[in-house]
């Protein structure tokens, strides 16, 4: 076969051969002109049909010499911004864009048809090879302008735990999910402490590129740090138990703003440096969001709270801080900052949490629209090119809550997050709300009921909040978030109803379908889900017995049993006098799916069901320990001294098998972060191992034998793990690979093999070791899209590898 440049374009030839019956090959052809993202939607489908097919991608093909044809195209007179079209006619497949954006997310779509999923933690390629490719006609039309995600932090799970690569890495996933939002909220000082996502200021106190030269302090959630929300108390990682101290390489785990400040920035120079490294961090992250049409937004509380440093600098300087010229003035210097330090798109403003509790006073809602438009004034004189918006627990003011609508100029958006921590339905104030953007933020997960500590499934109720926001007119869908591989089920629902709500948008079911538990409690708010979970199951663990897995999902979305008592932000295992027999009849979709785990083939499927059968048996094991707790905790009262020691034997030995489950399952920061749950949150380590071993102690008058302190060595099977993975990069970036080999010993030998996309042998790396089971290995620059897989050798001699599916499916990157 011969390869040349067409005149019509930039052309990908994908030689198939045998992989696909009756076809010579496919070639992939894009516009003349074609964009950065144009360019990238080429490389993007050569990566995925090589991924589902086991094909070598070729460039250069011309388009006449292919048996079929992938054609990407632009037309703006016949189709708005971001939508799409994917038409196959015969042996030629056309994606047509209104956009460059809208060819980018046409290609991501042609990637789904191809069977491909994608989450916020990664992409899903189905282990088994795809035969033929697929015949598609269909038009794509974004329901909402904007739609993402709201993450959070003052909590470990969240942004808290998130370095460049991690934000890079979930906007780029964004991006495949036809997602383009990420907008971050701030708590200001007091309110409890000052975070370092925004800085506030003069203009004097930064040099022209944003580095600040005043601050205060300022800090991120550390393992090291007293946490406010859940009486988290500091602890070093290695004094951590079950295996769980060889998944962190220092004893503070922080995010890379922090490390050297932990717990707290301790002098002026210091707290500089935090600001600094957060605003190097977003130019990177929030320019590659640019870069992949993901608009970002940053924002503080209303009325501006000014931190007492800077209240005090500004009254030596003879100013008011309470005087509307100097809110101005701060305000002016904080969006000045914005603008020289990193791209973006919206400053939001959040009004207090407060008024979600507790309501408002009159005043306090004029002191805010006053503080509003002083903002507006100041963002004006700044220059900055950036919008306002607002936001907050509520959508305004308990006496009208479309309120803003009247007292705020019509270029600032509206925005909600759901009440009560997500309980409460989608405001049916934005209705009211005419003639500018307004955004409806649903929370994937809350930091209540269930906990942050476990599962919540909640595909129903995002389909519900979907719906409803659609009703309302909004021109936006959020949602609110802390973790990511644990959410792939409702980020992905969320996703396709931004786009698609045919089929299952009717009038809310009094009754889902019939739950296959005990439990029998129907979610306040749902629309059906069992078409979701049938897709979402099939196609990560494969269709032997995707349907029937699926359907165990669907029985339990939205009434998972709680294994958490109420506590924010992760529960608590507070004792349940309930004895575990009952309970544990709430939790037969366990068995259910321990039951489907013979029907799981090949590697890909194995590894992914492994995952969320183990997250199942440790959210039914931190209930059950609970109910162990109430068994002791009565012993001891009953004052059968010998009976309680041998309970508090089984209380330990549970708490280590609930440890082992979660360690077979961790694979991202925010799964990290349910590791250190275990063991800085009082309600969890102190509940089951520190208290109980006290008062047992107290009751037999000398110390609980060796035997009965927890393990300091990891129990389970080693493995690799990978937090953060990287599948987009720009052409001659440098990107650091930082994983766990999981094992009481270091490995014997740890391996990067690596090569160009499907191109000739393998070559390979040394991984450095950089403490207990944490490796570090920096990938080869590359010219190109390429491949990789990690190898290690334990020091028992058991081979390792990631991913599961490698050798014959390896990580792959693409470069643009």
């Amino acid at each position: 076969m011969t390869h040349k440049r067409s005149k019509t374009g930039l052309i990908i030839g994908l030689w198939l051969g045998a992989a696909i019956s009756a076809m010579a090959g496919v070639g992939v052809v894009g516009p003349t002109d074609a964009t950065p993202r144009e360019r990238l939607a080429a490389a993007e489908i050569v990566r995925y049909v090589y991924l589902r097919t086991g094909a070598l991608p070729a460039a250069g093909a011309v388009a006449g010499e292919m048996d079929t044809t992938i054609v990407l195209t632009r037309d703006p007179a016949r189709l708005g911004p971001q939508q799409f079209e994917i038409k196959t006619t015969g042996q030629r497949v056309v994606i047509t864009g209104g956009d460059d954006i809208g060819v980018l997310y046409g290609a991501y779509r042609y990637c789904e048809k191809l069977g491909v999923r994608f989450y916020l933690h990664g992409d899903v390629v189905p282990d088994e090879r795809l035969p033929a490719l697929p015949l598609v006609n269909e038009i794509g039309k974004p329901l909402f302008a904007l739609r993402g995600l709201n993450p959070w932090g003052s909590h470990p799970f969240g942004f808290d735990a998130w370095g460049t690569d991690d934000y890079k890495a979930i906007i780029g996933q964004l991006a495949k999910m036809r997602m383009n939002f990420l907008g971050i909220h701030c708590y200001p000082e007091g309110h409890p402490y000052a975070e370092p996502t925004v800085w506030l200021g003069v203009r004097e106190d930064f040099d022209p590129q944003g580095r600040v030269q005043f601050s205060y302090p300022t800090h991120y959630f550390n393992t090291l740090s007293k946490g406010v929300w859940g009486g988290y108390f500091p602890k070093k990682t290695g004094d951590y138990s079950f295996g769980g101290a060889q998944m962190f390489a220092d004893e503070a785990w922080a995010p890379e703003a922090m490390r050297e400040h932990c717990p707290l920035p301790a002098t002026p120079e210091s707290c500089n440096d935090v600001f600094n490294r957060l605003g190097a961090q977003f130019r990177d992250a929030f320019g590659w969001a640019r870069e992949l049409g993901v608009k970002t937004a940053v924002g503080t509380e209303t009325p501006l709270i000014m931190p007492q440093a800077l209240r005090a600098r500004l009254k030596q300087q003879g100013k008011n801080p309470d005087d509307p010229a100097t809110v101005h003035e701060v305000y002016e210097g904080m969006f000045r900052r914005i603008a020289a330090t990193h791209p973006l798109d919206y400053f939001w403003l959040w009004t207090p949490e407060d008024w979600t509790w507790g309501g408002n006073k009159p005043a306090e809602y004029t002191n805010t629209v006053r503080d509003a438009k002083i903002a507006n004034e100041a963002l004006r004189a700044s220059g900055a090119s950036f919008k306002l918006a607002t936001c907050g627990w509520v959508l305004g003011p308990q006496h009208d809550r479309a309120a803003f609508d009247a007292d705020l100029p019509k270029d600032i958006p509206m925005s909600a997050i759901s009440r009560e921590i997500g309980k409460t339905a989608v405001d049916p104030a934005f209705a009211k709300v005419a003639g500018r953007e307004k955004w409806a933020i649903s929370w994937l997960e809350g930091d209540g009921d269930n906990g942050l500590a476990a599962i919540q499934l909640w595909a129903g109720r995002m389909r519900k909040d979907a719906a409803d926001a659609l009703r309302y007119g909004c021109t936006g869908l959020m949602g609110l978030q802390w973790r990511t591989s644990i959410l792939s089920p409702n980020v992905s629902a969320l996703a396709q109803a931004a786009w698609d709500q045919s089929g299952w948008n009717a009038a809310p079911v009094k009754s889902p379908p019939e739950p296959s538990q005990a439990t029998k409690t129907i979610p306040p708010r749902f629309l059906p889900c069992d078409d979701f979970y049938g897709d979402w199951a099939t196609a990560n663990f494969g269709s032997a017995a995707g349907a029937d897995i699926g359907r165990v999902f669907a029985s339990v979305d939205g009434r998972l049993p709680a294994s958490v008592n109420n506590d924010c932000p992760s529960g608590s295992l507070a004792a349940d006098s309930t004895p575990w027999a009952t309970v544990a009849a709430t939790y037969g979709c366990v068995t259910e799916l321990e039951n489907l785990r013979a029907r799981i083939q090949s590697a890909g499927n194995v590894a992914r069901f492994n995952y969320w059968l183990n997250m199942f048996r440790y959210h039914r094991a931190l209930h059950q320990l609970r109910c162990v707790l109430a068994e002791f905790d009565a012993l001891l009262k009953g004052r059968r001294n010998d009976a309680a020691l041998v309970k508090y034997k089984e209380l330990l030995t549970l708490y280590g098998e609930t440890y082992r489950c979660l360690l077979s399952t961790v694979d991202s920061p925010g799964a990290l972060a349910m590791v250190v749950n275990l063991e800085n949150h009082p309600g969890f380590w102190t509940k089951i191992v520190d208290e109980p071993a006290r008062k047992l102690s107290a009751a037999l008058g000398h110390p609980l034998p060796e035997d009965l302190k927890a393990p300091k060595a990891f129990q389970g099977e080693p493995r690799i793990i990978v937090p953060t993975v990287r599948s987009t990069a720009r052409k001659g970036e440098t990107l650091v690979l930082t994983f766990i080999v999981l094992d009481n010993q270091p490995a014997k030998s740890v391996m990067l093999a690596w090569r160009p996309l499907g191109k000739g042998e393998f070559g390979k790396l040394p991984a450095q070791h950089v403490a207990r089971s944490v490796y570090r290995v920096t990938l080869p620059l590359a010219d190109g899209s390429f491949e990789y897989r990690l190898e290690a050798v334990t020091t028992g001699g058991k081979p390792l590898v990631w991913p599961m599916t490698a050798p014959a499916m390896n990580q792959t990157v693409v470069t643009w």
